[in-house]
């Protein structure tokens, strides 16, 4: 098929479409993905310095993320530090310093496809260290330094085979201290940057969609080129020495595929913690933004500090985030956006970038969010059945679907649209909940007796839950206060701030278990029915449990 992209970019600048329903370019691009990459590859150019990769057949991303752009003095990352303000690497320093972290790594012996994982918070750091691992030929992997547990345990399902870290973080890598990279960046460089074959996997990233979660999940060359392609030309619109920026989303779900779009268009990323925003709210209007990512935490941050929003050219959320109509609309009046486009974008990291864009326009907020251009997909069974969906209601899959992880999303079609319809299973905002893990963690503590957690429907939103803590604590004398100061500051430790439950609840009995484990199915059933807080203030279990308490705990505390 032939696609005229000049056109189909006027249409998304414009923000008039053409019909009330998909564009037919999009559907197309659904048809013919190859033929829509090859066309929007030559746009992409333009009067810029050729792309080295060849859609379909090769790709060198040392060269179209940083080489292209190395000998100009635009911006690749603006980041602000609290101690020393903004920060800032050229695309020409991050060619050099990448080329010589290369030639070290090269030496250390960092070869094609090695397994290299980068424990680096969102900075200068971490952007070197993909290209020079990139150049290499190697496998990334990313995951940002929170949580000793959080770390081990994903570290030990990945065997990686290098570790690229700064040195005050080897505290987190226990077990794997032999495998971190000396990232002096001394030596000339001297390396030939390698190009990957399609089904060559750039990456294995621990997305945070998967399930079970820390199960690395293979991005390949192919999907990861494509989606910066297409996310920095349509989804995002952004171009050289533009900014694009995304206080608050969540790390392992957005990067690098955002990083990877901000490089290919010779764009920068711009970078903001959301306390530091927080602190200082006139950070977000130092520099215009042509595309700036929202989080319901930003949106009331804002709300509360009445900033406006005059730099910003386009803002876009996560759509599986719950709408809060009301806010976003008070928001959006507030901050002065009421004629700047905006969108829906759900990205997907394993498969290399955005998987749901509804196009740029000025509108109210909406749940609508048709599949990307250029991506192959089916409307799958809601019941896994592997059949396509009878109706006009199923599981959004990409195809093939053989080699990617479980889809999860349920997707409807009403009249030429499609809207967002939530996970087919108890989610975070789209994310897996580590619930395994955040019990493990809370059971070594000495006062538990047995955890687990559940998840509870809100009874708003759909497709929204609350995730309760329930932690178990026996015949003890209850340190209310004290224990959930203990238990904050376990998972703070050992997970991360971010995997603390909604909810937590000590429960003054014993769990039920199973082989020496919590029995969880007896655990959900018992608190979604109202079970445990009858059991908790009856006298009757309350004597049981005392009683049983002295013959649990007869040899020491959890026996």
């Amino acid at each position: 098929m032939s696609f005229d992209v000049r056109k189909i970019l006027e249409q998304l600048e414009t923000g008039t479409p053409a019909d009330t329903g998909v564009p037919v370019w999009q559907q197309q691009s659904w048809e013919d993905p190859e033929g829509f990459a090859a066309a929007l590859a030559v746009a992409h150019v333009g009067r810029g310095a050729p792309l080295k990769s060849r859609a379909g057949q090769h790709y060198d991303f040392f060269h179209d993320l940083v080489v292209r752009h190395g000998n100009t003095d635009r911006v690749a990352l603006r980041s602000y530090d609290r101690r020393s303000g903004w920060q800032v690497l050229s695309y020409r320093q991050l060619h050099e310093q990448a080329s010589r972290r290369a030639t070290d790594w090269a030496r250390q012996g960092v070869k094609a496809g090695a397994k290299v994982c980068l424990v680096y918070s969102v900075g200068s750091e971490l952007l070197i260290s993909l290209a020079a691992a990139l150049g290499l030929g190697a496998c990334i992997s990313f995951l940002p330094p929170q949580g000793r547990r959080f770390i081990s345990r994903r570290l030990a399902e990945l065997a990686p085979d290098h570790i690229a870290a700064e040195p005050h973080q080897v505290l987190l890598l226990g077990g794997f201290e032999k495998k971190l990279l000396n990232n002096q960046g001394q030596a000339a460089p001297a390396f030939t940057s390698h190009t990957y074959k399609p089904a060559e996997p750039v990456g294995l990233l621990f997305s945070p969609l998967v399930e079970p979660p820390g199960m690395p999940a293979p991005l390949l060359a192919e999907d990861a080129w494509r989606g910066a392609l297409v996310d920095g030309l349509l989804t995002f619109g952004i171009g050289p020495g533009e900014h694009l920026a995304a206080p608050g989303y969540h790390p392992l779900q957005h990067l690098p595929a955002f990083l990877f779009t901000t490089l290919l268009r010779g764009a920068t990323y711009l970078h903001l913690e959301l306390p530091d925003i927080e602190a200082n709210p006139a950070l977000l209007t130092e520099h215009p933004v042509r595309a700036l990512g929202v989080t319901p935490a930003l949106r009331d941050l804002l709300l509360r500090t009445r900033t406006q929003l005059k730099n910003v050219a386009h803002w876009f959320r996560n759509p599986e985030e719950p709408i809060d109509w009301q806010s976003w609309r008070a928001w959006v009046k507030q901050c002065g956006l009421s004629t700047v486009p905006s969108s829906n974008v759900l990205v997907d990291p394993s498969a290399g970038g955005a998987v749901l864009v509804s196009p740029r326009r000025v509108r109210d907020v909406h749940t609508e969010a048709p599949p990307a251009p250029g991506r192959r997909w089916a409307l799958h069974d809601v019941n896994m059945s592997g059949q396509e969906a009878p109706g006009d209601l199923g599981v959004f899959t990409l195809l093939p679907d053989k080699e990617r992880p479980p889809a999860y999303l349920v997707l409807t079609r009403s009249y030429g649209l499609y809207h967002y319809g939530g996970p087919r299973t108890a989610r975070r905002e789209g994310r897996v909940y580590p619930a395994v893990e955040v019990a493990e963690a809370v059971q070594e503590l000495a006062f538990v007796r047995g955890a687990a957690v559940v998840p509870a429907p809100t009874g708003g939103v759909a497709g929204h839950y609350r995730y309760v803590l329930l932690v178990f604590t026996g015949a003890q004398a209850q340190q209310t206060n004290v224990w959930l100061q203990e238990i904050r500051r376990c998972l703070e430790l050992q997970l991360g701030a971010e995997h603390l439950p909604d909810r937590t609840e000590l429960v003054p009995l014993y769990p039920r278990k199973v082989d020496g484990q919590v029995d969880e199915a007896w655990c959900h059933t018992q608190y979604l029915t109202g079970a445990l807080h009858r059991k908790s203030s009856d006298p009757l279990f309350q004597s049981l449990t005392v009683l049983r308490g002295h013959l649990l705990e007869k040899g020491g505390p959890g026996v």
